[in-house]
């Protein structure tokens, strides 16, 4: 999750977040007929001009199928004005048609862009469709859109401890609050314990102070006055 993963300067000025970007998939396809000869395609995608990279798939029936991922460190900034709104940040696609030789790409079929900045930092996977622009589209054919899933990191957690911290709507006990109920229930039984061994050892120190050294002694002198009265009987 990317909770946590925060590098700020001049006071929060930016915050450096990571994803990991799943493509999953373009839909409907093809927007004209003059796409159907299309057979396999290279999705390239770039972020503010530092980072980039493609993922090539085979255009299926009605849907291009990617199912590919990638990680994505970036900084967003935060707008001057607004505190809690960063500024623009986009995640461009660039659809292109692969050549027979599966390594040149031809012309370009269309473009995307999403604007990373519309989610700032996430703690759950945020499911998105963005329209693609094609260059060569019909106007009785719907528009195709790309499916993309962004995922918070494990980097971008403050700790592990603290996945499911919240309480659900429902009143249900997250996996935290049920391993601190827990952990609270064995401190609970600990404590017990303690206290009863500690009135035991209590009882026991109560047991051997009852008689002062004075009353002890006195407890023997009887006490060899009824043996050798005892041994006088049988005599």
């Amino acid at each position: 999750m990317v909770l946590g993963l925060r590098s700020k300067h001049k006071k929060g000025a930016s915050v450096q977040v990571e994803y990991v970007i799943q493509v999953d998939e373009i839909k409907p396809w093809p927007p004209s007929q003059s796409l159907k000869s299309v057979q396999s395609v290279l999705l390239q995608w770039e972020n503010d001009g530092q980072n980039s990279g493609s993922v090539v798939s085979t255009v299926g029936d009605g849907t291009i199928e990617f199912k590919d991922s990638f990680t994505l460190s970036l900084t967003l900034c935060r707008e001057k004005k607004a505190h809690d709104k960063f500024q623009k940040n986009f995640l461009d696609f660039y659809l292109y048609e692969l050549r027979k030789d599966k390594t040149t790409r031809g012309q370009l079929l269309g473009t995307s862009v999403i604007n990373l900045a519309d989610f700032g930092l996430i703690e759950e996977v945020v499911s998105i469709y963005t329209p693609v622009s094609c260059k060569k589209s019909s106007k009785n054919s719907e528009q195709p859109a790309l499916f993309v899933s962004i995922h918070p990191t494990e980097r971008g957690s403050s700790s592990s401890s603290q996945v499911g911290v919240t309480r659900e709507g429902d009143g249900q006990e997250s996996v935290v609050d049920s391993v601190n109920g827990r952990n609270e229930d064995d401190d609970d039984i600990a404590s017990f314990t303690d206290d009863d061994e500690s009135s035991h050892s209590s009882q026991n120190v109560a047991e051997a102070a009852r008689f002062s050294p004075s009353q002890q002694g006195k407890v023997f002198v009887t006490f060899i006055f009824c043996l050798i009265f005892q041994i006088r009987e049988f005599a």
